[in-house]
């Protein structure tokens, strides 16, 4: 049997500076306060939040990953302007893993699954803000992947799930029926997943999602 090998882990910090930075960056972008191809400033954000460069650099690489930000070869970092091609691979992909969720979700869902999703229906009922009805959106369905109860395929949605949310903020900053759309159309998925209703389920979905990538698409410019 071979020996395991020792050495001095460090305790994890709850939160590092560069993330506390991405933060604040990161709500700035989704609540609209800097723009689709806005040019962000190292030495700007560094005195704005009275942090060295360091801590900046960190928040915008993790941005970039995320796929909010573009950082191009001579240093300069901008918001990401999605352009109809992003949309179109965005909303198609997602719509891919979250049809493969809800058909394992029918058979993996538990009811503390439909509790979390029934409370995030009726506190989106109460919400007209969108800032916090794109976060709920993001987080019902969310569930439903968990649900799934499958570790790749939760891995793959969060890896899209910045990007899932830039599109949902600006479906919502101006669509004002988009609330009510978003509560009946989950209202109509959680009832499908309860009863175990898969062919239910995986239409309803796919109707929802649809009927989202085509609003969004017709509402961004052709390059």
């Amino acid at each position: 049997m071979s020996e395991a090998a020792a050495f001095n882990l460090k305790p994890p910090s709850r939160q590092t500076l560069g993330d506390s930075v991405a933060d604040s960056i990161r709500d700035a972008i989704f609540g609209g306060q800097v723009k689709p191809g806005q040019r962000l400033a190292e030495g700007q954000i560094a005195s704005t939040l009275k942090v060295s460069r360091a801590p900046v650099r960190d928040a915008l690489a993790c941005l970039e990953r995320e796929g909010l930000v573009n950082r191009a070869a001579n240093g300069g970092t901008t918001v990401t302007h999605l352009t109809p091609k992003d949309v179109e691979e965005i909303c198609t992909l997602r719509l891919a893993l979250e049809l493969l969720a809800v058909k394992r979700a029918v058979q993996f869902g538990t009811d503390a699954h439909w509790s979390r999703l029934a409370d995030i229906v009726r506190r989106t009922e109460n919400v007209d803000v969108p800032l916090p009805l794109a976060q709920l959106d993001l987080d019902f369905h969310e569930t439903i992947v968990e649900a799934a109860d499958h570790g790749r395929l939760l891995t793959n949605w969060l890896n899209l799930r910045s990007q899932i949310r830039l599109i949902m903020v600006q479906r919502n900053l101006t669509d004002d029926g988009s609330r009510r759309g978003t509560v009946r159309g989950h209202k109509e998925l959680l009832k499908a997943l309860r009863d175990r209703d898969e062919t239910a389920a995986s239409a309803l979905l796919e109707r929802h999602l649809q009927s989202q990538h085509e609003w969004v698409a017709r509402s961004i410019p052709k390059a």
